[in-house]
């Protein structure tokens, strides 16, 4: 199956299954909707708010920074959705990830093993140097982005696991301490 397929790399922690769905509860109630609203109706709500110049924009991308942007205003905190889901959060079969976000990249391609993505990968100390088996991994697509990440886990390291402890400490995830990771989120390409 065709898959639009936004990754990211972060640091934190992600959320418990009961945080996960009362915060999309509680995302459907700030936009005037039932707390089980469906994701049909979520992204209508969202088009009647939009701007007049952004009513063209993707109902995935607009449910993402609406839903980022509530989870700011929250507990402000970054957030990346993940797992496999038809272009809201699914508690069911996704997760939401909490931290600082480090970069990120979208691909429209095939995935032969989506249900890999239901959990955040880990990154180990050497996954984000260069020509390590995750890179290859990645692609040279992506080399910019895993370079700059790369960067900023061996220069700012302290300070981001730090400032994202500090930020995660208080919300109720699964872990206890933060870890870097990559978060996949897939979404079914429309035929």
């Amino acid at each position: 199956m065709l898959y639009e397929i936004y990754t990211r790399i972060a640091v934190g922690a992600v959320l418990e299954t009961d945080a996960t769905h009362e915060l999309v509860r509680g995302f459907h109630v700030s936009l005037g909707l039932e707390p089980d609203a469906s994701l049909a109706e979520v992204h209508a709500r969202l088009l009647e708010q939009a701007l007049k110049h952004k009513r063209n924009v993707d109902p995935r991308v607009r449910y993402e920074l609406e839903f980022e942007r509530y989870v700011d205003e929250r507990w402000d905190i970054d957030c990346a959705i993940g797992g496999v889901s038809d272009g809201g959060v699914d508690g069911t079969r996704g997760y939401v990830f909490v931290g600082i976000r480090i970069e990120q990249w979208e691909d429209v391609m095939h995935d032969h093993s989506p249900h890999l993505s239901g959990r955040p990968k880990t990154l180990a100390k050497g996954d984000l140097s260069a020509g390590s088996d995750f890179l290859k991994h990645i692609g040279p697509d992506h080399k910019k982005e895993i370079d700059h990440a790369g960067r900023m886990r061996r220069r700012a390291r302290k300070e981001i696991d730090l400032d994202a402890m500090k930020r995660v400490r208080s919300l109720p995830t699964r872990e206890r301490e933060v870890y870097w990771a990559l978060i996949r989120w897939l979404v079914p390409k429309p035929a």
